[in-house]
């Protein structure tokens, strides 16, 4: 039986393995966090455990410096997708 999976990005994934911050609550509360994947539009992060996570976050890199306003869509066994603004 062949399985065919849909792709619903719009942008290309790339695999990386990048440490992030992610920032809410007025930039009073922070969790680290490994950023796996990343395109255009959106990132793949990974907790250590399962995660709350408000709608709307910054998700920081910490090697490069950057950040980018980010929304939650989806979380499953620790990891999370998310979508930029």
């Amino acid at each position: 039986m062949n399985v065919v999976r849909f792709e619903r990005r719009s942008h290309q994934r790339r695999r990386t393995l990048l440490s992030g911050l992610v920032v809410f609550g007025g930039g009073w509360k922070s969790m680290d966090c490994q950023i796996r994947g990343w395109s255009d539009g959106g990132a793949l992060l990974r907790f250590d455990g399962p995660t709350v996570l408000p709608t709307m976050f910054e998700l920081r890199l910490k090697e490069r410096g950057d950040k980018r306003r980010a929304r939650f869509v989806w979380a499953r066994s620790g990891d999370v997708g998310v979508a930029f603004e």
